[in-house]
């Protein structure tokens, strides 16, 4: 088999063998490979610069990716294997920890800030979005830690400004419960806040 390049758009360089387009790499790597033109090349060789082209394509997307917003290391890692795979992933995620792009504890404290706040999640459910983007245990508990929890007042206070009007309709109050259950309210909180409304559940 024999190895041809070919300049492609920025820092890219288009790689061909026997004629046929293979793979595109980036040219700070390829040009220190030193191939020449025309040069045969193993089977071995081509796997490499494939492996090495799926973990830069990975490594740029996932940086691409960061860019919009905040992952956890799983999360991000999931998202890239679909489609460069495990091993490509694994390294992305490797360099990306690396020079500090991804923390998970970070993340922790200011995804459960956001559910927190605008979302307007009690803990449970936070502790259960954590998990589920696959941050530890220990994280999730220092990021709880972080929030000014008082569960109670909070549903008075969301009571007070969105549903004071729908108290009074049984099938409003239901709808109404269950959205705060589906916010990770327990049923005796609930049901203590609606007390300070005269209300029963």
């Amino acid at each position: 088999m024999k190895i041809t390049s070919k300049a492609g758009n920025g820092n890219k360089v288009h790689i061909y063998i026997d004629g046929e387009y293979t793979l595109t790499l980036y040219d700070d790597y390829w040009y220190r490979l030193g191939y020449e033109e025309n040069r045969e090349i193993s089977e071995d060789e081509l796997a490499s610069l494939k492996e090495e082209a799926g973990f830069r394509s990975a490594y740029e997307k996932g940086l691409q990716h960061l860019s919009m917003r905040a992952y956890s290391q799983k999360e991000l890692y999931n998202k890239l294997k679909v489609k460069y795979g495990e091993d490509a992933a694994a390294r992305a995620v490797e360099k990306m920890l690396y020079y500090g792009y991804l923390n998970d504890e970070a993340f922790a404290i200011s995804y459960a800030k956001h559910l927190f706040e605008v979302k307007k999640f009690d803990i449970r459910r936070i502790s259960y979005e954590l998990k589920i983007k696959g941050v530890s245990t220990e994280n999730v508990d220092n990021a709880l830690k972080t929030l000014d929890n008082e569960p109670i007042q909070r549903i008075i206070d969301m009571i007070g400004s969105k549903y004071l009007k729908n108290l009074e309709n049984e099938k409003d109050r239901k709808r109404i419960v269950n959205r705060f259950v589906r916010m990770g309210y327990s049923y005796h909180d609930i049901k203590a806040a609606f007390r300070e409304f005269d209300t029963e559940i």
